[in-house]
């Protein structure tokens, strides 16, 4: 007998932001921004949640909170 898939797994990924390790969801929001950005490493994050994590970093340049590749603000 052939599982169904979870319900979330049609209207979110599976992929998990790396800061909240929560399911990233899509969409855009009423400023047409996304609500997950993906870094050139290839991590997803909520943008907001980066946001402050840009905020907050210690270092001139931000970094990806996972693997601290450097990164370019304006991407976000």
């Amino acid at each position: 007998m052939l599982k169904k898939a979870p319900f979330w797994k049609k209207k979110w990924s599976e992929k998990v932001c790396g800061i909240t390790h929560t399911r990233l969801r899509p969409g855009i929001n009423k400023y047409g921004d996304s609500y997950v950005v993906f870094l050139d490493c290839t991590h997803g994050f909520y943008r907001s949640v980066l946001i402050e994590w840009v905020k907050n970093c210690p270092n001139t340049i931000p970094t990806c909170p996972i693997c601290r590749n450097k990164f370019n603000q304006n991407s976000i």
